[in-house]
Order: C-alpha cells, then structure tokens, then sequence
C-alpha cells in the first residue's frame, strides 16, 4: 500500500482513492481509534484497483469524462442517487455523463434558486430606511409563491439588534457560498474579511454565547452550508431558528444519526453494482428486486473498462459509506 503522505507519482484516481476524505477518513474522523482505520482494507482497494486499471489503458476521451465524473462525486452530494444512476448508464454506453456531477457543478438552476430566496428573504427582513427595496422582484422568480419567505420569518420571529447582526453575518456567508468561495487575495475576500471582523466584534459585545458564531465561520465550521450538501437547507434552517430562538440549536435538535441512514440509502444503490462487478445478474433476495435490475441493465455486459471504473466508483463512495455509518455509531454510543 502507497502511504497516504506518499502520493507523488500517482494517478489522480489514486490519489483520490488515498486522500483523507476517502479511505483515509477513518484517520481524519477517528484519530483516537487506530483500530478503525483499517488499513488492509485500503490496501486490497488499491490493489486491485491497480490492477484493473493496468488492464484498460489507454482509456478513450469518452471513459475519461466517465472517470473525472466518478472521481468528483461523494456520499454528501445533494443529488447522489440521480448522479449514481447516471453514471451506471454512462459506464453502460461507454459515454460521458449526462447529468453534471458533483460539488457546485452539480446544482442546477431549482436549487440555485431556493438558495438565492433565503439570502433575499433575509436581506429583505433587515430594517431599511424606506418601504420599497428591489427584493421583491427577485423574490417573486426564486419564491413566487412566498413559501419560503414565510418559513424564514417564522424561524426569525421579532426583530431585534443582535437578530439583525447575526442575519446579516449569516448572509455574508450565504453571499460566500453563492459566489462560489473567494480566490485569496481577492476584493471579494478583502470585503468578506473585513465586513466578518466588524460584525463579530458587535455581536460579541451584544452576546455572550459564542456557538453561533463560531458556527459560521467558513474556515472552521461554516463549511456546514456548502450549497452542494444534501442537508444544506436543514442546516440553513438551523442557523435561522438558530438566531430566533438566541440559542444554537434552540428550535431544532441535534440528530446526529444521519450517517447511518445516508449509508442506507447509499447501499442500495452499490449492492447490485457489487454483483455485477463479479460478473453475476443475479443475487439472492436483493434488497429491492425491481431496482436491482435496473442496475443491472444500466451496466449492461461486462468488459474490463467498465468493471474498472464501476468497481472505482463503488471503493470511492464505500469509503464515505463506512465512515459515516461508523461515526453515526460513535455519536448513539456517548
């Protein structure tokens, strides 16, 4: 096995293989549990991989888009299973993607838009000087019908000054986020830095309970909101009822069981691409029999390419699948 500090000379599939939000999450997540990290494990994935890989070269222009997709997707992705789907009938037909897949990448122009109706339904809430702002024009393509302006006031409840600081602080980061993060060293960073450093200054003479804050900080914490999340709306929501309520996690509670059913869900899509990795159709008592074979004939017939490049997509998001299941475990335990 290639050490994980060791990955000059690999492939980009390697190294993704290796990196530590991959098979080396274990030693990220648990690094009081050397007995979790399990290391052979890791070493026959990459074994064998490697293998497989040595087997199909050189792959065409086609089952490269094929392998850059695999390798940008993970089990956080707010649109796993379409994007898993996808992939399957792509490595079927031996052709790029359809779907765009993976991080911001993947978010199409319905998400952008719920997005984008928080950040406004909060900059509207904000007091003005006058009655009329430009909001509601925005608001009327992102939320003509005002459920989620409705939703965000009711979170909020009465206005006051810390509410208002806290809002426009979180809208800094929605603003971060909706830009796509900022390059270092740009304007936008220099704004965004000095724009946090006031609004936390205020909000910590107002304030003494600091967990909110520290929430949204987008080099610590504050990388919760990532808009390709799948829980991203539940986690904005949390932040608003968050500074409504003047207590983090005030109106909504802490679950920490989610791990184990996104590894659920997760499973039922790799099972039936596991079996036909071993070049079987068939599988006794499948999960979700009439699901199983729609796996089955996405695929389609074996070849070498394809068992390399779905047997890389199941390792890639196995990795995430243990680690989340073993970290929701963990959580039930203390």
């Amino acid at each position: 096995m290639v050490p994980l500090s060791d990955c000059k000379g690999l492939n980009e599939w390697e190294r993704e293989l290796l990196a530590e939000h991959r098979w080396g999450r274990p030693r990220k997540w648990f690094p009081e549990h050397p007995e979790w990290w399990d290391d052979k494990r890791l070493s026959y994935e990459h074994t064998h991989l490697k293998e497989l890989w040595d087997k199909v070269q050189p792959l065409s222009q086609q089952n490269k888009d094929i392998l850059n997709a695999i390798l940008i997707l993970e089990i956080c992705n707010w649109n796993l299973e379409e994007s898993i789907l996808d992939l399957c009938k792509a490595i079927g037909k031996k052709q790029a993607p359809q779907l765009r897949i993976g991080h911001n990448y993947s978010i199409t122009e319905e998400r952008w838009r719920g997005v984008w109706a928080y950040y406004l339904t909060l900059q509207k809430w904000l007091p003005s000087s006058r009655p009329f702002t430009g909001y509601d024009t925005l608001l009327n393509v992102c939320d003509p019908k005002g459920e989620i302006q409705n939703h965000i006031l009711e979170l909020l409840g009465e206005g006051n000054e810390l509410k208002q600081l806290y809002v426009k602080r979180f809208c800094l980061n929605l603003e971060y986020w909706l830009r796509g993060r900022y390059h270092e060293g740009s304007p936008q960073l220099k704004a965004y830095n000095a724009a946090v450093e006031m609004l936390d200054g205020e909000i910590a003479q107002l304030d003494s309970d600091p967990e909110i804050l520290e929430w949204m900080r987008v080099d610590g914490k504050g990388v919760w909101i990532e808009i390709c999340h799948h829980k991203a709306f539940r986690r904005f929501d949390i932040f608003i009822s968050s500074i409504g309520s003047g207590k983090w996690r005030g109106a909504i509670p802490y679950r920490g069981t989610d791990g184990i059913e996104r590894a659920e869900t997760l499973e039922k899509y790799l099972f039936p691409i596991v079996v036909w990795t071993t070049g079987s159709r068939t599988s006794d008592n499948p999960p979700d029999e009439a699901f199983f074979e729609r796996i089955q004939k996405l695929l389609g017939e074996h070849d070498d390419v394809k068992v390399f490049l779905a047997s890389l997509l199941v390792s890639l998001l196995r990795s995430q699948q243990i680690a989340a299941r073993k970290r929701a475990e963990n959580r039930l335990e203390l």
